[in-house]
């Protein structure tokens, strides 16, 4: 008997034994993993309560030592950050050695305050859909229809953010973490008393103009911002057993050197903070990583959650079966199991072995492997809709996803990179309006090369990468960023071709390279390759500049809003001052953009994605941005 195979004419209801069955092995292996993780913690806080789960003498409830020594009182010690526990680092072991003391509570994060200035963003484009669309868009006031209004090519804003990461250290292998944003990203002056953006405004205690009102509301989520005040992003737990470390809970993700897995923070392997993050990769996920005995290596299994679909709570289906919302199908979900290997040393024992003059490698690979059988097509569904039959589609997904990382250090020189491929199978896509299986081919990789001189005060070097491209212009052609990519292709083209090959490769959004082209026109490199020498010098201690020069190269200029070859060049300085918990500096970028970003008449030039309309057609403006940033760190 041939074995099921979804299509688009299968009913959703139709199941066979052997599709049921790896299902169940499939849930049964999540839930053994939940298991040893809820094992995990039960023996862990058991053995506390009778002593054994803590050193003799390193406990509250003191004791004798091995050494005879009397415990000593005094401030307690911070919980050390060790490799072990560091969150977003997937693969390191449980420690070695246990502290004398613990600190029950620890409460780290910072407060950060950022300014934006932005010129001609818009590269002298007209961000209208009809016309072809711009990079950015322009301000307001350029579209009003109100006679004589002013259009200035400039942006400004100010935004702010309190980053909360308290830990509850249960005992010295076992805690609980957590991130909380307040204000996340808030723009000042973004909603004051009064206003609701909800579709109604108040009449009653809103002032008539704007010159009467003196005091802002609280950011309430769905009236006057997409946030609320305070909101929880991340919680989950780690257990150091004797032979590793579990994790189970939504955390945080970043491997090698951020390009594609990003946990937009510290780098758990430079040991590196990025302050300038606005997303970072979480995931649901229960883990197990350990020490290979007697190789050096560290590995890790873990199996994610990347997508339930709908759940009870989210449709008109939550009618009190559960006393909490449940996964309405287990066929739609969409999972993930990832392994891990690395030679991975703490970012400081690494830092300590190269000033011994000592030559150090580390490496590793990151596998990841996807799957999704059926699929819900959200397009019209609106939260607390109702199940639509029609919608439950068959998808066939399957992906597999490398990832090779290296860095070699000795002396002054420090060489690093990273390689990724996505490679699988989407089987049906016939809800998508196109006929036949696509495949997935996408590569990137990025690789950096860093020279120390005058005592470590100059650095200076060159980073390349590439991410490969896709033959399609974006939903509207010339809205360049990410968040507009057509991730699918053509649909006539593809049914025509009984499917196609996908292509389109993205860094992380948290993967930064430059201030304006790839950080805020793009959001993230794709489509591209590109070479950036740069140079940093330390004036004093806490006293630094910055300068950097970015030129980037389209892979498939067919897919550019130009049909070009060369997106520009960009330079960008900085300096700042990092000490005594304070992070502060100021930013200055221009970027030149060349034919990849210009807007040239469809009569003259032959291909897709041309046909600008009246008065967006031309050649490219020149960007400026000034960006300042202050950041408080406990």
């Amino acid at each position: 008997m041939t074995p099921f195979q979804p299509d688009a004419y299968s009913p959703p209801q139709v199941r066979d034994a052997p599709k049921n069955l790896a299902i169940s092995m499939r849930y049964l292996a999540k839930t053994f993993l939940a298991s040893i993780v809820f094992l995990g913690v039960i023996g862990d806080v058991a053995s506390a309560q009778m002593g054994g789960g803590m050193p003799m003498g390193g406990g509250p409830q003191g004791g004798m030592t091995p050494s005879g020594e009397e415990k000593k009182e005094g401030v307690a010690e911070a919980a050390p950050k060790t490799p072990a526990l560091l969150p977003t680092a997937p693969d390191l072991p449980a420690p070695k050695g246990r502290r004398k003391r613990f600190q029950l509570f620890e409460l780290g994060g910072y407060y950060r305050m950022r300014t934006d200035w932005f010129k001609n963003f818009n590269l002298g484009f007209r961000d209208e859909d009809s016309l072809g669309g711009a990079p950015f868009p322009r301000a307001q006031s350029c579209n009003s229809t109100t006679l004589n209004h002013p259009c200035d090519d400039t942006l400004s804003s100010t935004n702010m953010r309190l980053r909360l990461e308290p830990v509850f250290n249960i005992d010295e292998d076992t805690s609980v973490h957590m991130q909380a944003d307040v204000y996340d990203n808030l723009v000042l002056g973004s909603t004051p008393y009064g206003e609701n953006l909800s579709g109604v405004y108040s009449t009653t205690n809103r002032p008539p103009i704007g010159a009467f009102g003196n005091t802002q509301a609280t950011s309430i989520a769905g009236v006057n911002n997409t946030s609320s005040a305070f909101t929880v992003k991340r919680a989950w737990a780690e257990v150091g057993v004797p032979l590793g470390v579990i994790k189970a809970g939504r955390m945080p993700n970043h491997w090698g050197m951020g390009m594609l897995y990003n946990g937009g923070g510290k780098d758990p392997i430079s040991g590196e903070y990025n302050y300038n993050a606005d997303y970072g990769d979480t995931v649901d996920r229960v883990s197990f990583s350990a020490e290979i005995p007697g190789t050096g290596l560290r590995a890790m299994i873990a199996s994610d959650w990347d997508i339930s679909r709908l759940i009870s709570s989210q449709t008109d289906a939550n009618t009190g079966h559960e006393g909490h919302a449940f996964n309405l199908d287990n066929n739609d979900d969409m999972n993930s199991w990832v392994g891990v290997i690395s030679k991975m040393d703490e970012p400081q024992k690494f830092k300590d072995a190269v000033d011994r003059g000592e030559t150090v490698v580390n490496y590793g690979a990151y596998f990841e492997y996807k799957t999704q059988q059926w699929d819900y097509d959200l397009t019209n569904f609106k939260f607390g809709g109702a199940f639509d039959p029609a919608a439950f589609v068959p998808r066939g997904l399957k992906t597999y996803s490398p990832d090779l990382w290296g860095k070699l250090a000795s002396g002054a020189h420090t060489l690093e990179g990273e390689f990724a491929g996505q490679f699988g199978t989407l089987a049906t896509l016939t809800d998508q309006g196109i006929t036949g299986s696509s495949t997935i081919r996408k590569f990137g990789g990025v690789g950096r090369y860093t020279f120390k001189g005058l005592e470590g005060k100059l650095r200076l070097g060159v980073e390349g990468g590439f991410a490969t491209g896709d033959q399609w212009d974006n939903t509207v052609a010339g809205k360049t960023n990410v968040a507009y990519a057509n991730l699918l292709g053509d649909p006539a083209v593809c049914t025509a071709n009984h499917g196609c090959t996908l292509t389109q490769f993205m860094f992380n959004r948290d993967y930064q390279v430059d201030l304006i082209l790839w950080h805020e026109l793009y959001g993230a490199v794709t489509n591209a390759a590109y070479a950036k020498p740069f140079l940093q010098y330390d004036i004093t201690k806490s006293i630094m500049l910055k300068f950097s020069n970015v030129t980037s190269f389209a892979l498939k200029p067919v897919s550019t809003p130009g049909n070009g070859t060369v997106y520009g060049t960009e330079f960008d300085g900085d300096i700042g001052y990092n000490g005594n918990h304070i992070f502060a500096g100021i930013s200055y970028g221009v970027l030149f953009a060349f034919s990849a970003l210009s807007h040239p008449d469809s009569t003259s030039l032959g291909g897709p994605g041309l046909g600008y309309g009246t008065g967006n057609i031309g050649d490219a403006g020149t960007a400026h941005t000034i960006q300042s940033r202050l950041v408080l760190t406990f």
